[in-house]
């Protein structure tokens, strides 16, 4: 009887129950009659080695397209979908690690909601001009060394609630706030007793917009290149284009050598995530996760 060994399915202690076809411990529930190991990362049950799984971190770090890192690593199309949201579910919590100090700016970009089930239609059948809730709002926050975090917040314009409840934690030791006059921006700023900046209409030459506006230029591109994604993932994709920007920011590299190197420091780093990370997903929780359906199916 092994006081350390817990069933996965019901909690209740086990006993050992021979070993698998590879030779893992086996372990067997007295409570619920069910088999289990005691390895429950997202890995356990890939059938590919440890090689081709790095193989295909990289290629979603170079943003290779998942018909072509499907067909160069001779694997399924289903199955890279899978890896990839394995992947995604890795860094489900990634956001909440970065932590930003000095001068912190902040700025949302939209994105146009197309799919029919969760857009609004006028009564003529025409779209609706300019920013509505057809456009899906994320936030951005960087500072001045390039470190960022980029979340949903809503359908239509973010409100100050919105910048508290996604931000909040993210926020260290501030020196300023930068921002280019959103009034909902300066509600959310005046809880913190620091200096407020406009970019737009500062006449200091190290105090722009910059900044964030080529990061949402490559946002937008990075998600250009995976068209046709489904929207109630999009907080995924998020979290990934956040975790390798800010990856490549930390290792500030000169030159194209010192890159590659980044990038294969990152792909060890994914994959050790991916085996910390406890097991809470299945191939049929990937099809039914919502996402952020909650956003999408709110209107204020």
């Amino acid at each position: 009887m092994s006081n350390s060994i817990h069933c996965p399915t019901c909690g209740q202690s086990s006993i050992k129950h021979g070993r698998t076809k590879t030779g893992v411990q086996r372990y067997f529930c007295t409570s619920c009659k069910k088999t289990f190991i005691a390895d429950q990362t997202p890995i356990k049950n890939f059938k590919q080695s440890e090689t081709l799984i790095k193989r295909f971190i990289g290629y979603m770090i170079d943003d290779v397209t998942l018909d072509v890192a499907a067909r160069n690593l001779s694997i399924d199309h289903k199955t890279a979908l899978y890896y990839r949201y394995v992947i995604f579910h890795a860094l489900s919590d990634y956001q909440d690690e970065v932590i930003l100090d000095g001068s912190i700016m902040i700025d949302e970009t939209f994105l146009s909601i197309r799919e029919k089930k969760h857009k609004i239609q006028r009564p003529d059948g025409q779209d609706i001009r300019g920013l509505s809730f057809n456009q899906l709002c994320v936030i951005t926050v960087i500072n001045l060394r390039g470190l960022c975090i980029a979340k949903v917040s809503s359908r239509g314009m973010a409100q100050p609630e919105d910048f508290i409840r996604l931000f909040n934690e993210n926020l260290g030791t501030i020196k300023r706030f930068l921002h280019d006059g959103n009034p909902k921006q300066i509600q959310f700023m005046k809880q913190y007793d620091v200096e407020r900046v406009n970019a737009r209409k500062s006449e200091d030459a190290e105090i722009s917009t910059l900044i964030v506006d080529s990061l949402h230029s490559n946002l937008k591109r990075f998600l250009f290149k995976h068209a046709g994604l489904r929207l109630k993932y999009l907080q995924h994709y998020l979290n990934f284009f956040v975790y390798r920007h800010n990856q490549l920011v930390l290792a500030d590299t000169k030159n194209k050598r010192e890159q590659l190197a980044a990038k294969n420091k990152m792909i060890n780093d994914l994959y050790n995530r991916l085996r910390i990370k406890c097991k809470s997903i299945s191939y049929q929780n990937y099809l039914k996760d919502e996402g952020i359906t909650d956003i999408l199916e709110k209107h204020r």
